[in-house]
């Protein structure tokens, strides 16, 4: 069974964390969006409004090949600028304002409770037992990993990470400028206009700036973008450290858990085997952690951070970039290494389709759902 390719067929629906007010200094739109990123779209709004990039306000990407619903704000009295943001997108995209609200606050990055899919799939010759699996992972909890999407085209944004982590600024240009790596710097630069940040970028080496000096002036969307490849990286790389130890239900002295509601927690000796308890499937009231490194002092004793780091080292991301003053500084965070659904899981058969639905909390992929399922997606998911 296989996830059916292009956007018609993998919807989104983003649940905020709160309702507008209806009153406030911040006009919220609700924006369905087609063949476009988020990025893309935000720019556009802020283009729309004639404000910097900065002052449009939303909470957390959604895929580009699909259908998705996403809130963005913008504090601005004009409302008779809405109308342009479809004309400032790229052709081949499609953008529609659902509803128009306001509120008296920004959107931040994180500021919704989650996510809604509906997903198609061709080729499903037990519905039931589809059903079953996803079940199964509802008592399981899902492993919490970040999809290929967090890595870009051809895994070009964490290759960027990587080396700008490393200081090579002249191979992050690189996977920056062509993301199927076949531009070097030296080499006349791409033809054609770029948008969003990446074209921003682009522009600087235009003008004769250097690999570092470019990088310096590097966009905030797309430093924060590289920066959440190299930190999903490292997660991914010590979430598998994890289940490869057989860890991803065992908490021991030393590791941060995260309850289902409530902040991180330090396991001690005398709390392990309870909190191994409450992480069991069937309960999953708490969970293992593991970081998205940063400047959070909030980290696991010894031993265990020296193994998170040792399960980390293949990624060749340097955790120093994301610390304070570091090339991509970030708060950083704990992130579980299970997750459960927002919603049930349900299939549904209409006529060659099959539906799948369910809900997600807030940086959950719904597709490592699917490939945990046993689905197979398209190469338009795969990065």
């Amino acid at each position: 069974m296989r996830l059916l390719p292009g956007s018609s067929h993998f919807h989104v629906t983003e649940e905020p964390a709160y309702t507008c007010s209806g009153s406030g200094e911040h006009l919220f739109l609700e924006i369905e969006k087609e063949n476009l990123t988020s990025d893309l779209l935000a720019f556009a709004v802020a283009k729309a409004f004639g404000v910097k990039d900065v002052d449009v306000g939303w909470a957390g990407r959604k895929d580009r090949h699909a259908v998705t619903r996403q809130w963005f704000s913008i504090r601005t009295k004009d409302e008779g600028a809405v109308a342009r943001i479809a004309t400032l997108v790229p052709s081949d995209a499609r953008v529609a304002v659902i509803t128009v609200s306001r509120h008296g606050n920004k959107i931040r990055t994180g500021h919704l409770a989650g996510n809604r899919f509906r997903l198609g799939l061709a080729e499903v010759a037990n519905p039931a037992d589809l059903q079953q699996r996803l079940n199964s992972l509802q008592t399981n909890g899902i492993s919490n990993r970040f999809g290929p999407q967090r890595f870009g085209i051809n895994g070009a944004s964490l290759k960027a990470a990587a080396a700008w982590s490393r200081g090579d600024a002249a191979e992050a240009i690189r996977w920056i400028v062509d993301p199927q790596g076949g531009w070097q710097v030296g080499q006349a630069l791409p033809e054609g206009f770029r948008n969003g940040p990446e074209g921003q970028l682009i522009g600087a080496l235009r003008k004769g700036l250097d690999p570092v000096a470019a990088l310096r002036r590097c966009p905030e969307p797309l430093r924060k973008l590289l920066a959440s490849a190299g930190q999903a990286a490292v997660f991914n790389a010590i979430l598998d450290g994890r289940a490869q130890a057989g860890l991803l239900h065992t908490l021991r002295a030393g590791d941060l858990g995260i309850a289902t509601v409530g902040a991180p927690f330090r396991v001690t000796a005398e709390t392990a085997e309870e909190d191994t308890r409450r992480a069991a499937p069937g309960r999953l009231e708490v969970t293992a952690s593991a970081p998205l490194p940063g400047m959070s002092r909030l980290v696991p004793e010894e031993p265990v951070l020296s193994e998170e780091k040792a399960w980390a080292a293949a990624t060749g991301v340097d955790w120093s970039a994301f610390s304070e003053r570091g090339v991509m500084e970030s708060p950083g965070e704990r992130r579980s290494v299970i997750m459960r659904f927002r919603e049930t899981p349900t299939v549904t058969v209409e006529g060659d389709i099959t539906w799948v639905a369910f809900g997600l909390p807030s940086g959950g992929y719904a597709t490592e759902v699917l490939t945990q399922a046993g689905v197979t997606l398209p190469e338009d998911r795969r990065g």
